[in-house]
């Protein structure tokens, strides 16, 4: 017999926890701006662009040296995303459903990180 969705969802959870922890420790021990030790966006090699991770490394490395203002210089959206992300996670631990689950809130993200994308081109 499978398991019950809640703890497949629970299960899933702490998995993402404990690789979302690694690789947070990782990228607070090398500096995304030092070079050699990631790839560069291939967004942004093909097309000169910032896509709407572009700098997401390097804020959550600035976060991780609890530098708030830098990590919102280079990527404020993740910064600002980290809270409903939380949240979900929390949800799923309990086995619960993720915060935002309908296609109306799907159309929403999509809709927000494509004018996240513009705009930081813009500005």
């Amino acid at each position: 017999m499978p398991p019950h969705p809640a703890r497949r969802r629970t299960g899933a959870a702490w998995s993402g926890a404990v690789l979302f922890a690694a690789l947070t420790a990782l990228v607070a021990l090398r500096d995304p701006e030092a070079p050699g030790h990631y790839p560069g966006c291939p967004f942004r090699a093909l097309t000169g662009l910032s896509c709407p991770g572009c700098g997401t490394l390097r804020a959550l490395h600035a976060l991780t040296q609890g530098d708030v203002a830098a990590a919102l210089a280079h990527n404020a959206l993740f910064v600002a995303a980290l809270p409903l992300i939380l949240l979900s996670w929390l949800r799923a631990v309990r086995g619960r459903p993720p915060v935002l689950t309908s296609v109306w809130a799907g159309v929403a993200a999509a809709a927000v990180l494509l004018l996240w994308g513009v705009l930081r081109n813009c500005v």
